[in-house]
């Protein structure tokens, strides 16, 4: 399970944004998740909870944020992707995607982020 490495990171930002601002107590994480980050939230927030205890984040609720895939071309396409039924038929469509204009192979530039966006500290 990598999303314990990840909420060990996750984590660790946390506690040292809430300690340089002396928060007594962390009340909120707001996460932002890349839909092709290959991270499933439920067992992240699981991970962040048991990580969590006995520090200050030990009550904090989670709150996580899917973030589209975006892609972009040579020829100077920039844009979202059609939309998929679910994350693994949208990871096989991003193997095979072309330009909507070339028909070249495009780049995969967002979508597989991983980042606290925000964190309610008193």
């Amino acid at each position: 399970m990598h999303e314990y490495s990840l909420a060990m990171d996750l984590m660790e930002s946390v506690l040292t944004t809430a300690e340089d601002n002396n928060a007594k107590i962390v009340n909120r994480i707001s996460v932002k998740v890349g839909r092709i980050a290959h991270v499933n939230p439920m067992q992240l927030e699981f991970c962040l909870k048991s990580i969590g205890e006995g520090t200050i984040a030990e009550n904090a609720s989670y709150s996580f944020e899917y973030i589209d895939p975006e892609i972009k071309c040579a020829c100077g396409y920039f844009g979202k992707p059609d939309e998929t039924e679910d994350d693994l038929d949208m990871l096989e469509y991003l193997v095979s995607l072309i330009c909507p204009l070339c028909g070249k192979n495009v780049e995969v530039i967002g979508g597989t982020e991983l980042v606290v966006d925000s964190i309610d500290i008193d």
